[in-house]
């Protein structure tokens, strides 16, 4: 029987743990079956990469039960020696599932740092089962995750959570691992909204319409309706927060609404404040170093310093400072913090196709594809963003997560110069049709792209988008 919470692998379920308990990975032998000489769990282990068992007849004798078998017999060394050759953080964390004594012996592992992006992937529309797909083993684990569902849009992904915004309104951080969540103030709390009313279909929100004064800014007087479905899929861009939702000083950032300005909120707070008037057209945001970075649809670059402090008595708005004005680099961007080169900005330039099919409005479906990207690093003295051709060692991940960045020396498993990246809902208009999104993975070194399969199931018919998130039952 399948269990409620837990990750499938195959017809395998593993359990998932509580907040302070690694993910179990590794299969339980039942008590009464007998094995031959190579165990299953023992292969695992013992196995190295193109090599082949390495025999103990002393602790493995053929014919002997699990039972019999005394895991924690073997010597300390052995066992360091084998945690020294694993790459991998689950098997890693496998490793650490084989007995109590090779646990409380090997070193506690890092709540983050180790484990690299899987991508959560949706399953068939209407199903309540997504999955996380490892790009380095490329297998996918299975989530029994009620929280999904083709009604609900990802929005961000930042510390393990995912933000989730459902057909009722609400939005919330989950982690997909221990299933805890965070509410953050609904949809209906942002400052373009007038009213929300759930029983009025389709016509759901009242949103207030910004009208040109002529002097550059906008007079909110008149307004307009529009059904949820638009506003789920269109007007909340991406959510970014400065640390683990669970944290005290929480802040979440948005980008929302038809010009796609910031709003904030801390946690406890029943709405969203508006964070500045005068930058709208925002790309991207990034934390780092208790700062806020945003991007312009044009280049420009802003920072909010003091954003911490938002709404405290010493700050009760913050205020941004330019460090890059607009250069023409038109849309698409991404920011992202390297620890050779510091602030970088991405832009990924796509193409646009009309194809002879028609959504659910009448309206010509068109998809977007990534043809490539350019790459360009902050020259903080001449304020200004110059191109570089390659990202060196470093791995970057793109899309409605918060961008990752890290370097292949620390993480040899993933190739290097290379970026990854999957869609940021520009293709709703396919949902249902059975046709790709567009996820894959592009080499700099080999000007060459890599596509992956985006669903879990077996038709196309999926949604949301896929999106990166850095596994943690510790956050």
């Amino acid at each position: 029987m399948v269990q409620s919470r837990g990750v499938r692998h195959g017809s395998k379920v593993f359990g998932v743990p509580g907040m302070s308990t690694p993910i179990v990975g590794a299969r339980r032998v039942a008590r009464t079956t007998r094995h031959p000489r190579w165990t299953p769990t023992l292969t695992c282990i013992l196995l190295t990469e193109g090599g082949e068992p390495q025999k103990n007849k002393e602790i493995l004798r053929e014919g002997r039960s699990s039972t019999d078998i005394m895991w924690s017999s073997l010597p300390t060394d052995l066992v360091d020696s084998i945690e020294e050759s694993l790459v991998l953080y689950i098997d890693k964390v496998r490793l650490r599932c084989v007995c109590s004594s090779w646990r409380s012996h090997l070193p506690k592992l890092s709540n983050h740092s180790v484990v690299g992006p899987w991508l959560l992937l949706p399953d068939n529309l209407g199903s309540k089962t997504c999955g996380f797909w490892n790009p380095l083993e490329k297998n996918v684990y299975k989530l029994d995750l009620p929280e999904a569902g083709d009604q609900i849009a990802f929005k961000g992904s930042d510390h393990g959570w995912v933000v989730i915004h459902d057909k009722k309104d609400a939005i919330y951080a989950l982690n997909p691992l221990t299933r805890a969540r965070v509410w953050l103030p609904p949809r209906s709390k942002f400052p373009d909204i007038r009213e929300y009313n759930a029983h009025n279909q389709d016509n759901e929100y009242q949103l207030w319409e910004g009208i040109p004064d002529g002097d550059g800014c906008y007079n909110f007087k008149e307004y307009y309706s529009l059904g949820a479905t638009h506003v789920r899929n269109s007007l909340l861009q991406k959510v970014v927060f400065s640390s683990s939702p669970t944290c005290s000083d929480f802040v979440a950032v948005a980008i929302f609404g038809e010009y796609a300005k910031l709003a904030y909120c801390k946690r406890g707070d029943n709405k969203w404040s508006l964070l500045d008037e005068d930058i709208p057209l925002m790309e991207d945001l990034l934390f780092h170093g208790g700062k806020l970075y945003g991007v312009q649809h044009l280049g420009r670059l802003v920072v909010f310093d003091n954003i911490m402090n938002a709404g405290s008595n010493s700050c009760p708005k913050p205020k941004f400072k330019d460090i890059v004005p607009t250069r023409l680099l038109l849309d698409n961007l991404y920011l992202c913090w390297s620890s050779s080169t510091g602030l970088m900005l991405v832009r990924r330039d796509m193409k646009y196709d009309d194809v002879d099919e028609y959504d659910e409005h009448g309206d010509q479906i068109i998809t977007l594809e990534t043809v490539g990207f350019e790459i360009f690093k902050l020259d903080t003295i001449a304020q200004t963003w110059c191109e570089v051709k390659s990202l060196g060692d470093d791995v970057l991940f793109l899309g409605l997560n918060s961008t990752i960045s890290f370097s292949s020396l620390d993480f040899p498993s993933y190739k290097r110069n290379c970026i990854y990246f999957t869609d940021t809902q520009l293709n709703f208009q396919i949902k249902g049709t059975g046709r790709d999104l567009d996820v894959g993975a592009f080499s700099l070194d080999e000007e060459k792209f890599e596509h992956f399969r985006a669903y879990v199931g077996d038709s196309k018919s999926v949604w949301p988008s896929p999106i990166w998130v850095v596994p943690s039952p510790f956050n």
